[in-house]
Order: structure tokens, then C-alpha cells, then sequence
């Protein structure tokens, strides 16, 4: 296990794949049929969702020892 900076880090690689998985899968959209569109938009929306927590969580390990940031309480005990 490594440092909280380390492991942040890590957020930021991850967060960078999930981008880039997400810009592919909204590239191949527009060429699929309806019930299969459908199911690409809600695993777009998983996606993204996971964009996003994967970020906050990055920047609250980041910031776990700076006294004057905000900790949201989804995320810690």
C-alpha cells in the first residue's frame, strides 16, 4: 500500500480511462439500432457516474491532510 498521494494518483490514471472508454462508447452510438442504443445510453450513464465519483474521491484523498478542505461525508467514516 502506498502513500495517500500515490494512491491519488491512481484516481487521476483511472479517471483518465473512464474518459476515454466514455468518448468511445458515445462515439459508436448514432450506429446502433434502437434497443441496443438505449442500453449504450444507461452504460454511459454508469460510466459517467463512475467518472465522477472516481474524481471526488481522487481529490479527497489528495486533500485528506489539508485542514481547510471540505470533506464530503459520502466518503468518509
Amino acid at each position: 500500500m502506498g502513500t495517500l498521494a500515490e494512491l491519488s494518483g491512481r484516481y487521476v490514471e483511472e479517471a483518465a480511462r473512464l474518459k476515454v472508454e466514455i468518448r468511445v462508447r458515445e462515439g459508436r452510438i448514432p450506429q446502433l439500432d434502437e434497443p441496443r442504443r438505449r442500453a449504450a445510453e444507461r452504460d454511459l450513464a454508469l460510466l459517467r457516474q463512475m467518472l465522477r465519483e472516481t474524481r471526488e474521491v481522487g481529490d479527497l484523498v489528495r486533500h485528506y491532510y489539508d485542514p481547510a478542505y471540505w470533506r464530503d461525508e459520502r466518503y468518509i467514516c
